[in-house]
């Protein structure tokens, strides 16, 4: 069994970094370091003031420390990691096209988060994570609360389980919009119309490069691994845990 420290070093970089600065953001603003007014989004702020790193701040804000705080870390951590290893095609290598996953659905979420006034969009952006890798291995078997079903239906679930819980669902289900959006655009739209709206920028292939980048023809297929009709390695449930079936 691997250790916690082995672990976390041996996620991808981008899942790493960004599991990092939504653990530090939140110690920062619990033990008043850090004020969250001063990472908010508010775009009259950020348009008129300048205050910039509003628009990246905001995205690693996921509540104080709870048991939601908790879960969305290890959604970051386990899904985050499957996807940036494995994500859909988009023609610039595996970290390059999960980089330009992130950054088209943090614009969409940007946007949702202006017309709703939502001042933090570290939820719904890893909700959005959970929903395309929902879309990316829709056959593997996960187990919430000793129920087991496809993942395809898992994001769903979790919006259940907020709404039983008394929780907002409204941030999951932006994070729902935003995801499929992005996988309608790189994923139904080219097989359906045959149209290429997505591709990975080169800014972001020369940032994050990889020695197999895979050029986008049509849209890829969402490919099965072996372990999609597997078990998920996680198990949702009892004490509100995380731990291996």
């Amino acid at each position: 069994m691997s250790t916690p420290d082995a672990w976390f070093n041996n996620l991808p970089k981008i899942t790493r970094t960004y599991m990092t600065l939504c653990f530090a953001t939140t110690c920062m603003t619990q033990f008043g370091l850090l004020s969250p007014k001063t990472i908010y989004l508010d775009f009259d702020l950020v348009f008129f003031h300048f205050n910039f790193w509003r628009l990246v701040t905001s995205f690693l804000f996921v509540g104080k420390f709870s048991f939601n705080f908790l879960v969305c870390l290890l959604i970051l951590g386990q899904y985050g990691s499957v996807l940036e290893n494995d994500p859909f095609v988009a023609g610039g290598g595996p970290s390059a096209d999960f980089a330009f996953m992130l950054l088209f659905g943090g614009s969409v979420l940007s946007i949702i988060g202006f017309i709703l006034g939502y001042p933090f969009l570290g939820v719904p952006l890893i909700f959005m994570i959970l929903y395309v890798w929902s879309r990316k291995h829709t056959e593997q078997i996960v187990s919430f609360w000793g129920f087991k079903f496809k993942a395809l239906y898992f994001p769903w679930a979790m919006i259940g389980f907020t709404l039983l819980t008394g929780g907002d669902p409204i941030p999951e289900l932006a994070g729902v919009f935003a995801g499929h959006v992005y996988y309608f655009l790189l994923e139904i739209l080219p097989n359906t119309k045959n149209i290429n709206l997505l591709q990975t920028p080169q800014f972001l292939v020369n940032f994050f490069p990889s020695d197999n980048n895979r050029p986008v023809t049509g849209a890829a297929a969402p490919r099965q691994a072996a372990a999609a009709t597997g078990p998920s390695r996680y198990n949702w449930g009892g004490g509100r845990t995380l731990g291996r079936d």
